[in-house]
């Protein structure tokens, strides 16, 4: 009879256990925050994008409001900017100053091509600096589009 106590102890426990749900991975807050919604009808950015543009080659990687911008120049040396971040039913936006040298990076939700591959990109951006303004796509590195 002692058995059929514990059984019947466990065997409810077990499934209270079975309906919890799973705990998150670590980064899960944080990207959650990161692609929260603004308001509605605003589009979803995720908190980490690549974005480059050719003609001239350059690169912006973003994580959060930390950027790194490279040109086949300055590729031992990135340049390190910081951003404010702000989302509207523009896009993404990504803003700031280096030096006294305003920085802009324009983020859309719309199908981009690079020009030189077959690739189709989930995003188009507008990268503007030292009074340049450059097109470009981009990409959420934790899931890149796969290559054709």
């Amino acid at each position: 009879m002692p058995s059929f106590r514990l059984l019947s102890i466990a065997l409810p426990m077990a499934t209270l256990l079975a309906c919890s749900p799973a705990t998150p991975d670590a980064d899960t807050p944080a990207r959650e925050a990161a692609t929260a919604q603004v308001g509605a009808g605003i589009a979803v950015f995720p908190a980490a994008l690549q974005a480059a543009g050719v003609e001239p080659f350059w690169g912006v990687k973003v994580e959060g409001d930390a950027l790194t911008y490279t040109t086949p120049d300055t590729m031992d040396a990135p340049r390190q900017l910081r951003a404010t971040r702000r989302v509207d039913a523009d896009g993404l936006h990504l803003e700031g100053e280096d030096g006294g040298t305003p920085f802009r990076l324009d983020v859309r939700r719309e199908s981009c091509s690079d020009g030189m591959s077959d690739i189709s990109y989930p995003f188009s951006v507008s990268w503007r600096l030292d009074g340049r303004t450059q097109k470009g796509c981009a990409f959420d590195p934790a899931s890149p589009p796969p290559p054709q």
